[in-house]
């Protein structure tokens, strides 16, 4: 019995690295084929806005050795972006490099003690016009002790959806990659200024601890970006296929 869950384990972990390595396949072709597929197909596919937190002046927190919160979110980001789109999602982007994104809509003259304001209502503003139908926000966490870490979903109050999909990253994610995760996901409060006033399916995902030395590393191995990526994309596909 002992040597049966042992080959169950070992064909679990193959087969994730084995979906890891068809995505990555799929990344090869998409960019260039992707404008070639008809109008009509592009019109159907979902639109799955994707939000890395920060950036520009707003780095976000930091790790102890200098890693920022800003890059990392970035980075996973535009994993999640490939995979999604690979998989025939239209995916968009509230920013696709190092920068906040206060001035998207607005020209005002002064910004002064405003940016963070109008850089979060502006990610709100663009998911309402590109017309989303999922929104996920990445971010990474902190806390003063250094002990805690792991993966952690907030989701939106406002639409049953958004549960849903925590549930799915927050299971995934367990049985893929942090097996001794057991973190309970949270509903957003006041405080989760995006999620708690979009509409939509919507979840900011605090992908690790950068104030544990241990996962602040994980979080800058390339391997590990791709399995934390692929845990979510398969999240959102899994919720979406209802």
């Amino acid at each position: 019995m002992k040597k049966t869950g042992t080959y169950f384990v070992a064909f679990g972990v193959l087969s994730f690295v084995f979906m890891i390595l068809c995505t990555m396949c799929l990344f090869i072709d998409y960019e260039s084929t992707s404008n070639a597929l008809p109008v009509s197909l592009l019109q159907k596919r979902n639109v799955i806005v994707i939000d890395p937190g920060h950036g520009g002046e707003d780095g976000g927190c930091v790790s102890d050795n200098g890693i920022l919160e800003k890059d990392l979110n970035l980075i996973i980001a535009n994993k999640l972006r490939y995979i999604l789109s690979a998989s025939g999602y239209d995916v968009r982007m509230t920013r696709q490099d190092d920068k906040m994104v206060y001035d998207m809509y607005d020209d005002l003259s002064d910004y002064k003690g405003k940016k963070k304001l109008f850089d979060l209502k502006n990610r709100i503003k663009f998911a309402k016009e590109n017309s989303a139908d999922m929104f996920v926000s990445i971010h990474m966490n902190k806390f003063p002790i250094s002990k805690y870490k792991g993966l952690q979903v907030y989701y939106s109050p406002n639409n049953d959806g958004s549960e849903s999909i925590a549930r799915l990253v927050k299971e995934n994610n367990h049985l893929y990659l942090q097996k001794d995760n057991e973190r309970n996901i949270k509903s957003a409060g006041t405080n989760i200024f995006i999620l708690n006033r979009l509409e939509i399916p919507a979840v900011l995902i605090e992908c690790g601890f950068l104030s544990n030395a241990e996962e602040a590393e994980l979080l800058c191995d390339e391997v590990y970006r791709n399995k934390l990526a692929l845990v979510i994309a398969t999240s959102l596909i899994k919720y979406n296929a209802g």
